[in-house]
């Protein structure tokens, strides 16, 4: 069998054969932003981190990982050596970590063989702006007006000097369309954040806004230390020109779930009409 073939290559300009995207593990930013919530959203009510003027002058981008999180990294990277012995590959084609600290350390911790990684900026974490680091409860009194808009539009709010999910995809497809050109048939591994791996989902299932808020409606999550898996390996072996399946799979072995097959859905004018149906004309037939 020729090189091509061994790595799945196809004329139609492939993805790699396999993508992992690992969510860094807890960080000082969660911690501080969890105990904040209130307790009926599972927090503890304690704003005392949140408002530590430490943490106020702490750029997001240099969150540390606290000791849960440094397990988390280790656990993540057991299982990626697990697959990767599984599978017969001694190491990764290409590694990337987001810029970000945190990151940066999971990546190191992770154990994973003769790994050398590329920080990529395009992987960082979501921008939030004047938000940044601020609890809900905060945010809801400061800028109640913002909080309003963002309710109902939370795929595409942008706050002040951040970014909207949206914006993230198109980071996420700068590195798609890299990975298309140079690591067609190949394993990558990257080491990310929780919204720039809805932004991939978003992208490689071909995701609605009503899937994604669907989805975010249901407590759907990235635990810290998740692994999500794309596949273009079919169960039988055989290799797909484009990704076949996605898994998620937690170190904790509570919030992963298995292989999925993608299915992009294409919707017929009646579909089309029966979700624009959903939302009563304003003024009837009469503007």
């Amino acid at each position: 069998m020729n090189e091509a073939a061994e790595q799945g290559t196809s004329p139609h300009g492939a993805m790699p054969r396999d993508l992992l995207l690992v969510r860094h593990g807890r960080s000082e930013g969660n911690v501080a932003l969890d105990a904040a919530k209130p307790v009926g959203d599972g927090g503890l009510g304690d704003d005392s981190k949140v408002l530590d003027p430490a943490y106020r002058e702490r750029s997001a981008m240099h969150y540390r990982l606290v000791a849960a999180g440094r397990e988390q990294a280790a656990a993540a990277g057991r299982i990626v050596r697990e697959w990767m012995e599984q599978v017969g590959i001694t190491e990764f084609d290409r590694c990337y970590c987001s810029p970000y600290t945190r990151a940066m350390e999971t990546a190191a911790l992770m154990g994973v063989p003769d790994a050398r990684w590329r920080r990529e900026s395009l992987l960082r974490e979501r921008d939030f702006g004047v938000w940044e680091g601020r609890s809900r409860q905060e945010i809801r009194s400061e800028f109640p007006a913002a909080a309003d808009y963002k309710d109902r539009n939370r795929y595409l709010y942008r706050p002040t000097g951040g970014e909207s999910l949206g914006d993230v995809e198109l980071r996420v497809r700068e590195v798609l369309a890299t990975l298309a050109r140079e690591m067609e048939g190949r394993r990558v591994l990257c080491v990310t954040h929780e919204d720039v791996m809805w932004a991939f989902r978003y992208r490689l299932e071909k995701m609605t806004i009503a899937d994604y808020l669907a989805e975010h409606d249901q407590d759907a999550a990235v635990p810290n230390g998740g692994i999500l898996h794309f596949t273009r390996e079919r169960p039988d072996g055989s290799l797909d020109d484009r990704f076949h399946r996605v898994r998620l799979v937690d170190p904790d072995g509570t919030d992963g779930w298995d292989w999925t097959t993608i299915e992009r859905n294409e919707e017929s004018d009646a579909e089309l009409l029966a979700e624009v149906d959903t939302h009563p004309r304003l003024w009837g037939d009469s503007a």
